[in-house]
């Protein structure tokens, strides 16, 4: 299945999108995670694209997609207010949300503040931040990346990059904070990098968003029928019991992830049964 990259002009600016396929119960919309874009779901959306309709739009101030104007702090009410006036654009009147990380959170905050425009919910690799922890991760999980004559800024975003796939939190850097899953390939670290880079001064606000959004009372709200998940390679994948306690009536799925594309494919299967069913 071709995935295919558009661009819609706002009134701020121009967003960037990827979609894939036709028909389907209804379309349905990919959310990506922080620091990243919908390059990260473009295997996701190729398998789904088999048979619906599917948007994967780059974030404010990710991808290629322009930051919001005037907003040095954004909310995820923010960031769902966004996708709300994006879908007006594509004549998109109800979809399937799907949400990885941040995009989960944005899910959940669409589908309370517009219910009629969300159909089905999937809520993807949900973690906990209160406390200490939330402040930590807001100090340090990303970093502002300015450019420097002696391009010091570079090897910082690697080490940052990779050390995200070594240790939980990344700048912990302990015995106790490693993951224990190993490199994965540097093709793999490099995407990372190139997205971090290209949006290195306006990306952290989405990601810090994230970490101010009370998931544990807004999930409780979600009234649509939602599908709980997480990859088993995620670093959250231990909170997804946690997850689905918050909404014990939704279904509740672990998944293969989709950091390749035979992986993307298995998770799409799941994906797709809860969205047809």
């Amino acid at each position: 299945m071709i995935v295919r990259r558009r661009f819609l002009d706002l009134d701020y600016g121009q967003i960037h999108y990827r979609t894939a396929g036709a028909g389907g119960p209804a379309p349905v919309v990919l959310l990506h995670s922080a620091a990243q874009s919908s390059a990260m779901v473009a295997d996701l959306a190729a398998a789904l694209g088999e048979s619906r309709l599917v948007i994967a739009p780059d974030l404010p101030g990710c991808g290629d997609t322009a930051a919001l104007p005037d907003k040095p702090t954004i909310e995820v009410g923010d960031l769902a207010d966004w996708l709300a006036d994006l879908l007006g654009r594509l004549g998109i009147g109800q979809a399937d949300v799907h949400g990885l990380h941040l995009g989960a959170r944005i899910g959940v905050d669409m589908s309370l503040r517009y219910p009629g425009l969300v159909r089905k919910l999937i809520v993807d690799g949900n973690g906990f931040y209160t406390g200490e922890t939330g402040a930590a991760m807001l100090a340090n999980v990303a970093p502002e990346l300015k450019p420097d004559l002696d391009a010091v800024y570079l090897m910082r975003a690697w080490h940052y990059i990779r050390d995200y796939y070594l240790f939980f939190p990344w700048f912990g850097r302990r015995a106790e904070d490693l993951r224990g899953g190993g490199l994965p390939a540097p093709e793999v670290i490099h995407e990372k990098l190139m997205e971090v880079l290209k949006n290195g001064r306006t990306y952290f606000r989405p990601y810090h968003a994230a970490f101010r959004y009370p998931m544990e009372q807004r999930l409780p709200q979600v009234t649509m029928p939602t599908l709980i998940t997480a990859a088993r390679n995620d670093n959250v994948f231990p909170q997804l019991d946690r997850t689905h306690a918050l909404l014990p009536g939704a279904e509740k799925a672990a998944t293969a992830g989709i950091l390749s594309a035979e992986a993307a494919a298995e998770t799409a299967a799941v994906f797709a049964e809860f969205l047809d069913g």
